[in-house]
């Protein structure tokens, strides 16, 4: 489709992979399965890492014995350090098991962590999710004993949010941070240049459906985080997930700083929840002092396979990571 072409021409990583991915094709020349090779730059100790990224796996059923064709061809590439996947289904995590992928290790990468910014609009969707008659007209009094439970949580430890602002589009400011975030040690990063967040976070900006809060200080950025519109239409859920959440200096209060400033916008808004998956332990460990609620996600999403043998005891350590939606196409 157009999207997906546009995209994958104006990838900046492009050039490191040999197929933006593959079909399979029908004798009467109909597609029925595809395969997206998403190709990435990470880094380890400044050294550049080529990553690919499996997408957009789909097979019509009655060619489901097949599907097996199209994932051997992710496995066989060449000139690529490392596989990941950060989208897996229940029955996809099963595959990629099956040949030698790897949970990333983190201790909750199948929880969310999400707070309730609009009580009555989320508690309608609760409602609609366990098929409540009436749920719109419930939502209210719902809403009324959530607000009671949020008292009983204060957020607390925060910073002054004076500092926080919401930015239109990424600049060069971001390439400045990257090259002091960058200098982290034992730890893989996706590169986060002003080139790589551009163009990674395009559609969604294009669309209305992104939003950049930053920390500065003397017009220089201490963090951001980027969050993105990850509705349920289903059941009328409306939900901001975070993307990207990076840092400099005093972790635990930078971190609160942009989140109450996400969780005050998300209200502004009226969305229902912010959620969050991921993230290493000392940034999780800030937003747990916010009083999250939980919930356990439906498989766990992300798997990987290094293909340069030196990262395979670099990688197996969880402080080796810092796991987000940014990762993969989770959030393309």
């Amino acid at each position: 489709e157009i999207g997906w072409l546009n995209h994958w021409e104006s990838n900046p990583f492009r050039d490191t992979a040999s197929s933006m991915g593959w079909v399979l094709e029908h004798d009467d020349g109909s597609i029925v399965g595809t395969f997206g090779n998403l190709p990435l730059r990470y880094e380890w100790n400044g050294r550049p890492i080529r990553v690919a990224a499996a997408c957009r796996w789909a097979v019509d059923p009655k060619f489901r014995r097949d599907s097996i064709k199209l994932f051997r061809r992710f496995l066989r590439q060449r000139d690529v350090d490392l596989l990941l996947t950060s989208t897996a289904s229940s029955r996809v995590s099963k595959i990629f098991s099956a040949v030698r992928f790897r949970p990333v290790p983190h201790a909750e990468y199948d929880k969310a962590l999400f707070w309730v910014t609009n009580t009555r609009g989320f508690a309608a969707s609760a409602l609609r999710h366990l098929r409540v008659p009436l749920a719109n007209m419930l939502s209210a009094p719902v809403g009324l004993a959530l607000r009671g439970v949020e008292r009983l949580h204060p957020r607390r430890g925060t910073r002054d949010l004076s500092q926080t602002i919401q930015l239109a589009e990424f600049d060069d400011r971001f390439d400045a941070f990257w090259e002091r975030l960058r200098r982290q040690q034992d730890r893989l990063l996706a590169v986060r240049s002003y080139q790589a967040l551009s163009w990674h976070f395009k559609s969604a900006l294009d669309r209305g459906r992104l939003a950049i809060l930053a920390l500065e200080e003397g017009g220089e950025l201490l963090g951001y985080i980027v969050i993105f519109r990850h509705d349920q239409d289903a059941i009328g859920l409306t939900r901001y997930r975070v993307a990207d959440l990076q840092v400099l200096g005093d972790a635990r209060a930078l971190v609160q700083s942009l989140m109450v400033g996400v969780l005050r916008l998300a209200a502004e808004q009226g969305v229902h929840i912010v959620e969050v998956v991921g993230l290493e332990s000392t940034k999780r460990e800030a937003l747990l002092a916010l009083s999250p609620q939980r919930r356990q996600l439906p498989s766990w999403l992300f798997y990987y396979r290094p293909l340069d043998q030196r990262l395979e005891p670099c990688l197996a350590t969880p402080s080796a990571w810092d796991p987000s939606p940014f990762d993969g196409d989770a959030s393309l």
